[in-house]
């Protein structure tokens, strides 16, 4: 009788295990099948932006200034930022002052500015010859990094340099770009509240740059009905940074950033870089 009890107990041990396993791999399933539908969702949000940005009429196209857009795919809520590369700081276009101004801009002071400045360069001059404050290939060897010596190729790579730390890479990545394109100028009408101060040389005090951050907050400034709008700039061929967040009702969210060119042509954009 007692043998009979163990065996019974033994095989609903087997059975509850099996079961836990097997509700383990059910709500594996179920995750992986609402992140699909979270991606599947921020592309749909990819595709409606480059839609809205190729639409011909100018008073229905989609700005390109970053602020926020919100819209439904099924289940799914989107909120959809265009922002303009014309409108961050081209982070290999600078020199020694820009870069000091940049991340003087951003709060940095001290020693640390130094150390910044200096690594920066290091990173992408040419030579292993370090500066006063920088850093070359050996003082990355600890990390297992290893400077490019040439121009940055994504902004994540940014974040390695010494110095950088994951607070200040926050604040400085939405303001810079690697992909400004070949040609175009600094665009004052959509830039970012950081890149606005060190590309005009102005402080995150000035009332321009205050006004910028509050259009972007949604605090739309009353229109000057002294002056007509400036026309939309033309889209063909400039670098779109397209970021796109989809959520849905039990929590879940995905979040993709692509840059994007028009073209024009039949072929009708361009991905140039997916994070």
């Amino acid at each position: 009788m007692i043998a009979a009890v163990a065996g019974v107990a033994a095989f609903a041990f087997i059975a509850f295990e099996t079961l836990a396993v097997h509700r383990g791999d059910i709500a594996s399933v179920g995750g992986q099948l609402e992140n699909a539908q979270l991606r599947e969702s921020a592309d749909a949000g990819l595709t409606a932006a480059i839609y809205g940005l190729s639409l011909t009429d100018t008073s229905q196209r989609w700005s390109i200034d970053g602020r926020p857009r919100t819209m439904r795919f099924g289940d799914t809520m989107l909120t959809i930022v265009v922002e303009d590369e014309h409108g961050k700081v081209p982070i290999n276009r600078l020199n020694e002052d820009e870069i000091r101004q940049l991340f003087a801009a951003a709060g940095v002071k001290g020693d640390r500015l130094d150390v910044l400045v200096d690594s920066m360069q290091d990173w992408i001059d040419e030579d292993d010859d370090k500066r006063p404050h920088g850093a070359e290939a050996p003082d990355y060897l600890a990390e297992g990094i290893k400077p490019r010596n040439s121009d940055f190729e994504s902004i994540g790579e940014i974040a390695l340099v010494k110095g950088m730390d994951a607070p200040l890479f926050a604040k400085i990545a939405p303001a810079i770009t690697v992909f400004f394109g070949e040609s175009g100028s600094f665009s004052i009408e959509d830039a970012q509240p950081l890149a606005l101060a060190v590309m005009s040389d102005q402080t995150m005090g000035a009332a321009d740059i205050l006004e910028r951050q509050r259009e972007l907050a949604g605090e739309r400034p009353a229109l000057d009905s002294s002056s007509a709008p400036p026309p939309p700039p033309n889209l063909i061929g400039r670098p779109l940074t397209v970021r796109v967040l989809a959520h849905d009702a039990e929590g879940g969210s995905y979040e993709r950033s692509s840059i994007v060119e028009l073209t024009g042509s039949k072929t009708p954009y361009w991905v140039r870089f997916v994070e």
